[in-house]
């Protein structure tokens, strides 16, 4: 690990924080979260916001990408490998989920608390481990609002999540209403990616939070 960041330090990383309402989301869950307990599934957020993140990668492809080992041209991986940062007695560990793209809410849950299991276990596999395209790094579920996250090898974007808080915060008709919130801390491969395209990315997934029912009309 400490080689791993030391060699990701040489890659000139770009900064971007969104605060999220993510009360649609919040609402979600609490809606299906016992259709999936009846199923042996624990439900938290983080499949959610998985799912949202993978659903706004088809239309921005170019955050899945990466530069080839040479930097010579870009890949395009055409599976939404998104990891996860575990933190376990031994270290940071980040496995990922395999074609989130393809993959239900309730299936994002039961292979992301299968790969927790694993990595307080010891008990990772290589294959659990390579093939990440995308990483988001909960940290708020420890403590924090903002991060300055670093990216993991072979990505181009990796995402810290802050806590969640309930802020006041104006709707649309100038009304104070509270609100649940998140800021959301992205570092990007600034050899690939400008500014305004993980900002469009970033509005994207921000707009599925605050409202999942955009996500659901043509989820696969």
């Amino acid at each position: 690990m400490i080689k791993t960041m030391q060699a990701q330090t040489s890659v000139p990383h770009m900064g971007l924080c969104e605060e999220l309402d993510v009360d649609g989301a919040v609402d979600l869950r609490e809606a299906i979260k016992p259709a999936a307990e009846s199923k042996g599934v624990k439900l938290s957020l983080l499949p959610i916001i998985i799912k949202a993140m993978s659903h706004s990668l088809n239309d921005f492809p170019e955050i899945n990408a990466r530069l080839s080992a040479d930097l010579g041209s870009i890949i395009y991986p055409s599976s939404h490998n998104i990891g996860v940062a575990i933190e376990t007695a031994n270290g940071l560990v980040v496995p990922n989920i395999k074609n989130c793209e393809r993959l239900s809410i309730l299936d994002i849950a039961r292979e992301m608390n299968r790969l927790v299991d694993l990595a307080k276990a010891q008990k990772l596999s290589a294959s659990d481990l390579s093939g990440g395209n995308f990483t988001i790094s909960n940290i708020g579920a420890i403590g924090g609002t903002t991060a300055s996250p670093i990216l993991v090898p072979n990505e181009s974007v990796i995402v810290a999540l802050g806590a969640i808080k309930k802020l006041p915060r104006y709707d649309s008709q100038g009304n104070l209403v509270p609100r649940l919130v998140m800021n959301a801390s992205y570092a990007g491969d600034h050899r690939l990616l400008q500014g305004s395209q993980l900002a469009r990315f970033s509005n994207r997934v921000k707009g599925i939070l605050a409202d999942p029912a955009i996500m659901m009309m043509d989820m696969r």
